[in-house]
């Protein structure tokens, strides 16, 4: 069957200026990943952006109203993050009550022009990307092909029960809560390095530490893409802190070694971190941690920088070979 997903291997700027003008914050996510293909590696041949609208309305026609999908997907970044996925259902996450509340009275009468039939639209394109994902999946190699998960990062709550609802099937569900922050807000803090430390980039031969430090699934080829902030001891050898902001530009991987904890370092790098790094994805100045409900230390962390937590998000491994059975 031929797809009706528009396919690109590079982010077209249609889309960019659509997520921007209208579907900002919720599309930030996806935004700052199509931003970072301008990183050097940030961008692999595997890249493929992917765009899904209801009415088989074209990127270059779709405005403010229209329902659609769109993606980045590398399949050849797993075991980390292979897929951001967004729709424009996110935008109203009351409407999926909305809708699910309706009786079968309802249901059963002609659907009314409205916000529950957008994000229906929405959901059912957010579905038809996934499909042309597992071809994509398919046709890229025979050892991938008998993998049936992929890993969907930093996925809106509300698009994951959309799309549950659409009959997407999920075989791990992560939740995570996305804390936001404004960089104009953030705090003015004293410095906590001591006379023989010093700030610096987190240095290539020290990755296997932060390896070791993290569960998260992440491998040097990407750790080595991403910006980074250290607090180093004077000798050059030795990592006290760090953290790094992820190819959307999330605060990751913020790390203080057990000796230097309480002292002020992780919010130290963290203002340090935003502060230089982020205008290298672009000047919203909005910046985020997604951040475990059940981790009270990383989330003291960001009540520190003012940050609230915005909406609700997962890393998912989805499915594809129960969602779209051939």
């Amino acid at each position: 069957m031929p797809s009706d997903v528009a396919i690109y291997t590079s982010p077209p700027e249609a889309l960019e200026k659509l997520l921007r003008a209208h579907h900002v914050p919720y599309a930030l996510p996806l935004l700052r990943r199509l931003r970072f293909t301008r990183f050097p590696g940030g961008i692999t041949e595997h890249t493929r952006i992917l765009f899904a609208a209801a009415g088989g309305i074209e990127l270059g026609d779709a405005t403010s109203d229209t329902p659609f999908a769109a993606a980045y997907l590398d399949l050849s970044r797993g075991p980390e993050t292979e897929i951001w996925l967004y729709s424009s259902l996110e935008r109203r996450p009351d409407a999926l009550a909305s809708a699910a509340s309706q009786s079968r009275s309802d249901l059963n009468q002609p659907r009314a022009e409205g916000a529950e039939a957008h994000e229906e639209a929405a959901a059912q394109c957010a579905r038809r990307v996934l499909a042309e994902v597992k071809r994509q999946r398919d046709a890229y190699s025979a050892e991938r092909a008998a993998v049936s998960t992929i890993l969907a990062g930093t996925l809106s709550e509300t698009l994951r029960l959309a799309l549950l609802n659409q009959g997407v099937v999920f075989a791990q569900v992560d939740v995570y809560d996305k804390w936001m922050f404004r960089l104009d807000d953030l705090p003015e803090v004293r410095s906590p390095l001591e006379p023989d430390m010093k700030w610096q980039g987190f240095r290539r031969e020290d990755i296997p530490l932060m390896l070791s430090r993290t569960n998260i699934k992440r491998t040097e080829r990407t750790i080595v893409l991403l910006r980074s902030m250290a607090v180093y001891r004077g000798d050059g050898a030795t990592p006290v802190a760090w953290a790094l902001l992820g190819p959307d530009s999330s605060l990751s991987g913020l790390h203080c070694e057990e000796e230097y904890r309480g002292k002020g370092f992780a919010k130290a790098v963290a203002i340090k971190i935003f502060r230089e790094h982020l205008k290298d994805y672009d000047g919203d100045g909005r910046c985020w941690a997604d951040v475990a409900p059940d981790n009270p230390k990383s989330q003291a962390v960001c009540k520190s920088l003012g940050g609230k937590v915005a909406w609700a998000v997962s890393w998912s491994q989805i499915d594809l070979n129960k969602s779209f059975r051939d």
